[in-house]
């Protein structure tokens, strides 16, 4: 019998980039939704991620991926790394920075 070691490699990310605030809240996904991802509500009160139609309309960023109807985590407020966040399609980071800042999120380079 032999045995192999599984190797395993983890790359942490820097999501936190700073001492502002950070104020969560919860909800329930409207649809799968990825870790750090920028999102809104549906029509539903359901949290869904943006599109570049809807950033306007952003809440927050999401805490952790979900699926449709699970429980979701997100942040309303915060300092975050502008390269940890998961930007859907459509999207640019300069659109979405000022789409943040009304929201007090503030996105660091």
């Amino acid at each position: 019998m032999s045995y192999e070691v599984e190797k395993h490699e983890y790359t942490p990310k820097n999501f936190l980039a700073g001492d502002f605030p950070t104020v969560p809240e919860d909800g329930v996904a409207g649809a799968a939704i990825d870790e750090f991802t920028p999102i809104a509500k549906n029509d539903e009160g359901k949290i869904i991620p943006i599109t570049a139609d809807t950033i306007d309309s952003v809440i927050g960023i999401s805490v952790e991926a979900a699926e449709i109807n699970d429980p979701i985590v997100y942040y309303m407020t915060g300092e975050f790394f502008a390269n940890a966040i998961n930007l859907p399609e459509g999207v640019t980071i300069d659109k979405l920075k000022d789409a943040l800042r009304k929201v007090s999120i503030f996105l660091k380079d």
